[in-house]
């Protein structure tokens, strides 16, 4: 296989002129599932709150260990490092249907079904051939232990249909000098796979080197552009802390800003968090050790960018110099912008939280800081913020061999003493990855995903997910392993938080070995005991329009999406030809002359329950003499 190009088993764009009667039912169809929420970015939104304030399914009542658990698992072709990502709506395979997107570090990007549990294939599968690994120069460590092909998480831009991802391959003619590695940066039809028209660009820069950059950072979609930022692989040099702007439309590069164009190191990692941008489009991140001197290269500092990647302003602390002779890196959680305000948060592997004034970083001196303390003990991976409407202000942190806690922001200032903490702390490398569902300011669900024991540093461990009440974080509402034979997704994704989204939460995993194997993991609400079944689907009715049948049905009150089933003449056995429909439609190419063909519809629940088969619609096709006469 050429890198680059991949393979794929990729389901063909659906016909896209509706009947009249067909618009009237996507419309009701559309009016009832409006609430649906996207997760098109890692940690929700470009502020990087980790929150999604609209979930309305998941409520502190509704998440216990009777009415809540895994309801499906897919099987993948090699470890998620990345966020599952949601984007709800999308025309592909004759219907409609919301999609999750994940990708493995085997240069895989699947589209799967995000909702039907009968759904079993990728929608779509596509692969950019052979990803570096561990192996392909002396790195020195197992902080990613085994193929590194996809490690950032991909950005979507769900109005133009394109899903972005970087992936690492070997060889290729435009290969970094003498390694025989390429990183190219994918625009991907989100129905399809497909490289749209102008995609792949291949990444470059000066100094850079394709093998021992790492893209770890999540991809930002701001501006018009796609942000591209770098770490590295253990600290093994040569490399920089890179961040790249890319044209969305065109893939050309717009812009490059290297953290240590005269010394190295200064990685962009963020435990993967992509950048923060603020109102006005200017961009945050922070850097980990390397070199300082306060003129071009910033180890150890929060940077602020222009959308052409001008740095605008930036703070370095005080024991800068320390943190980088330990290795202890200031940029483990990335950066937070606090909505509303003109407040940037992130700490580092020291455990401490600095908050600092967007307006002025301060430059250097932890005296520019509007305030900064010690919130955790050793390493800070990712921080959650929150407005309850019961505990106003809130931030949410678990740190690496600490407990779970939560502090509350009044004005510009973070208490010292935290509002809640749980009792027991973790074990090891890192802390959780945290992500908030809440219907608005009420009902808010703290997600913690982490490894049940021991340490995740060079090896993949046992995972679990918690959910909290948000408001008492000391009410444990319901963790993986409490019925572990349903709900057990395996070995924990290091540094992916839980993806929140329609009643379900979609969790990333290294699957049952220490390296090779994937899955994602599924959850939502349960089957109530003694709960109403469905009602068949009504008024089915097929027709032909220019070579398209068209097949329609009454939308279901309580069914979350449709399966389709087909016999015909040819072949009489009912199958299944659709599923994970979510509006009351679907389309395929007109049956063959001489063939008649019956569909019947079913209707699913979120919570699995399926209706009865409707009535049929039958399609009968003129045959060839009736065509003649």
């Amino acid at each position: 296989m050429i890198p680059g190009a991949p393979h794929r088993d990729a389901l063909a764009r659906p016909f896209r002129l509706l009947p009249a009667r067909l618009c009237l039912l996507l419309a009701a169809a559309c009016a009832c599932s409006s609430a649906q929420v996207d997760v098109l970015t890692q940690h929700n939104d470009v502020a990087r709150t980790g929150a999604n304030l609209h979930e309305t399914a998941l409520t502190p009542r509704s998440v216990n260990q009777t009415g809540f658990g895994m309801l499906f698992k897919r099987a993948v072709d090699d470890q998620l490092y990345t966020q599952p990502l949601v984007a709800t709506g999308i025309e592909v395979g004759g219907g409609t249907r919301d999609v999750v997107y994940v990708t493995s570090v085997n240069n895989s990007v699947y589209a799967f079904d995000a909702n039907d549990a009968e759904a079993a294939s990728p929608l779509w599968h596509v692969n950019f051939g052979t990803p570096a690994d561990v192996h392909s120069a002396d790195f020195g460590c197992l902080d990613i232990n085994g193929n590194m092909g996809i490690i950032g998480t991909p950005v979507i831009d769900k109005a133009r249909g394109v899903l972005y991802v970087v992936a690492l391959t070997r060889g290729g003619a435009t290969a970094g000098a003498g390694t025989g590695y390429t990183q190219r940066l994918h625009a991907l039809d989100l129905a399809t796979g497909a490289d749209v028209p102008g995609s792949p660009a291949v990444i470059n820069a000066s100094a850079f080197d394709p093998l021992m950059q790492n893209q770890r950072p999540g991809l930002m979609l701001a501006n018009g552009m796609v942000y591209v930022g770098y770490a590295s692989h253990c600290d093994k040099e040569p490399y920089h802390g890179f961040l790249m702007a890319y044209d969305a439309k065109t893939l050309a590069q717009v812009g490059v800003f290297n953290t240590s164009p005269t010394g190295s190191e200064a990685s962009i990692w963020q435990s993967g968090q992509p950048p923060a941008v603020d109102p006005e489009g200017n961009i945050f991140v922070v850097t980990g050790n390397g070199s300082w001197d306060g003129v071009s290269n910033f180890s150890e500092s929060f940077l602020k960018l222009s959308p052409q990647l001008k740095l605008l302003d930036w703070f370095t602390p005080t024991n800068h110099f320390e943190l980088d002779k330990g290795d202890t890196d200031l940029d483990s959680s990335g950066a937070t912008l606090i909505p509303g305000t003109h407040l940037v948060l992130g700490g580092g592997k020291e455990g401490v939280l600095y908050m600092l004034d967007t307006r002025n970083l301060g430059h250097l001196g932890d005296e520019h800081a509007l305030q900064h303390f010690r919130a955790t003990a050793s390493h800070l991976h990712s921080l959650v913020y929150w407005t309850s409407a019961k505990n106003g202000n809130l931030l949410y942190v678990w740190g690496q061999r600490d407990k779970a806690k939560v502090y509350k922001l009044e004005g510009n200032t973070v208490a010292a003493t935290p509002l809640t903490e749980r009792d027991i702390p973790n074990e090891g490398h890192p802390g959780a990855m945290l992500s908030l569902s809440a219907n608005g300011d009420k009902d808010g669900i703290l997600w913690a995903a982490i490894h049940a024991t021991g340490d995740s540093w060079h090896e993949s461990r046992p995972g679990v997910v918690y959910a909290y009440d948000a408001d008492n974080i000391r009410h444990e509402l319901w963790n993986s392993l409490q019925t572990p034979a349903r709900d057990d997704c395996g070995r924990y994704s290091k540094m992916a938080p839980p993806t929140v989204a329609n009643g379900r939460v979609y969790l990333a995993s290294f699957g049952s070995e220490n390296i090779g194997t994937g899955q994602l993991c599924v959850y939502g609400l349960l089957p109530p005991a003694g709960a109403a079944s469905l009602a068949a689907p009504s008024a089915v009715t097929a027709a032909v329009v220019t070579k398209r049948l068209t097949l329609t049905w009454a939308p279901v009150q309580g069914a979350l999406v449709y399966r389709v089933l087909r016999q015909s003449t040819l072949d009489p056995k009912a199958k299944t030809v659709a599923m994970g429909l979510t509006t009351p439609s679907y389309t395929e190419p007109a049956p063959e002359r001489g063939e008649s063909v019956s569909y019947s519809v079913v209707g699913v629940a979120a919570d699995g329950r399926v209706s009865p088969v409707s009535g049929s619609a039958t399609i009968a096709s003129p045959k060839r003499k009736e065509i003649e006469d």
